[in-house]
């Protein structure tokens, strides 16, 4: 009785084994949720937005879950580095400074930055922000244009904002002349806040991408789920979702790419 009892008991304990791992297989993914259509979140807590379906979609091609923190945006850098988040999603750039550090995904959206102010500035140019005063959010590529460019386009000064919201209701209110970052993001937060349009468009070659530790295990796996996500049509069906649009043909939302390399 008592071997047969042993046996019961490994059976158990196999059985325990083989379940394990499925409580281990979730992604982490750090987001910013202020950063509409990109992440935010609903009224009922939960997080939604075209960064949000594609990590879910790579989520249940790799048969795991993915669980999402709300992070500031800063913070997601130093989560990826320190392993408390699987991957970071955020409209985050991937730059060669970037890369020293961190691994990206091939980028899965095309975009370009901008300055937006209200509806009667006169700015129609960026030689016209000389004396003008603009805002960028704390820690992205609008601040880092920013900063490089002030003294060249004779800014007056750059104030760094911990929001997206924030910065544009600055603008709103006519404290600074504008407001520098990306143009997608913009154009979507100009639908919630009223009198604001784009002053300039600015060619910066950004591609979007999901970010991760240096050398994460996960990272050419979500890679070939967003290769199999542009061949088979699905991330283009996300573009069109949430811009009601088609991409282009020649974005980085339909053409498969390789992993971004660090120079």
């Amino acid at each position: 009785m008592l071997k047969r009892l042993s046996l019961m008991g490994m059976v158990v304990a196999a059985g325990f084994a083989f379940m394990a791992p499925t409580f281990a297989d979730t992604i982490t993914v750090g987001a910013y949720p202020a950063n509409p259509p990109w992440e935010f979140k609903t009224d009922a807590g939960d997080f939604e937005g075209y960064e949000v379906d594609v990590a879910n979609e790579v989520g249940k091609r790799l048969g795991m879950e993915v669980e999402f923190q709300d992070m500031g945006f800063q913070a997601l850098f130093a989560g990826t580095s320190s392993g408390r988040i699987d991957f970071a999603i955020s409209s985050i750039s991937i730059t060669n400074e970037r890369l020293q550090n961190q691994s990206f995904t091939q980028p899965y959206y095309d975009s370009d930055g901008t300055v937006v102010g209200k509806e009667d500035s006169t700015v129609t140019t960026l030689e016209d922000l000389k004396g003008k005063t603009i805002g960028v959010v704390a820690a992205t590529t609008g601040e880092a244009w920013a900063k490089e460019n002030a003294e060249k386009l004779g800014i007056a000064e750059v104030k760094s904002y911990a929001s997206q919201q924030d910065l544009l209701l600055e603008v709103q209110n006519g404290r600074i002349e504008g407001g520098a970052g990306e143009l997608a993001g913009f154009q979507y937060a100009m639908t919630k806040i009223p009198g604001l349009k784009v002053l300039v468009r600015i060619p910066t070659g950004e591609r979007f991408a999901m970010m991760a530790k240096k050398d994460h295990p996960l990272v050419e796996k979500a890679n070939d789920a967003i290769s199999a996500m542009k061949e088979d049509g699905t991330l283009a069906e996300i573009h069109k979702k949430w811009f009601q649009a088609d991409a282009d043909p020649e974005t980085s939302t339909i053409k498969v790419m390789p992993l971004p390399k660090a120079e």
